[in-house]
């Protein structure tokens, strides 16, 4: 004989069940993203900076003579979405390019003052909105987290 089915009552409006979603390990880092990306767009929107762009101009500021490509492989982004990120940021004057003396096909990019106090003026933003958002956790708690996410997107590199 088969088991009588279990009904669950509805919840009432604004007390939704969370039943499965609470031991999903991505809907807690999909809120956590969506949070820490709204907290960040805040921060960066006087500056008129977003996370992807910033990211580049990060790159550039923190390796001189870095090139496209090399920016493209490291944070994981398509070849052909950094071309319209590279044209509004040179457009702001916040890099310069030069030509590689080894081969004029590649552009090294190299971060102007206005760049490098730009950069300064974001990370101290993010820093302000990390705090805010990680205010809950200890130092050491924080280390742990930046270990374990770090473990997860890394995936099989970081063994």
């Amino acid at each position: 004989m088969a088991a009588p089915h279990k009904t669950v009552p509805k919840p009432e409006p604004g007390e939704e069940r969370l039943e499965f979603l609470a031991d999903l390990v991505g809907y807690h880092l999909r809120r956590a993203s969506i949070r820490d990306m709204q907290g960040m767009s805040a921060a960066l929107e006087s500056l008129s900076l977003r996370a992807v762009p910033l990211s580049v101009l990060l790159m550039i500021v923190e390796n001189p003579g870095i090139s496209a490509a090399d920016i493209c492989r490291a944070i994981g982004l398509k070849r052909a979405n950094i071309v319209s990120i590279l044209a509004e940021l040179e457009q702001r004057g916040l890099f310069l390019r030069e030509a590689d003396p080894n081969d004029n096909r590649v552009q090294k990019l190299f971060p102007t003052r206005t760049g490098k106090e730009l950069t300064a003026e974001a990370l101290e933003r993010l820093k302000d909105h990390e705090d805010h958002l990680l205010c809950a956790l200890s130092g050491s708690e924080r280390a742990e987290l930046r270990r374990l996410l770090m473990k997860v997107w890394q995936g099989d590199e970081g063994d």
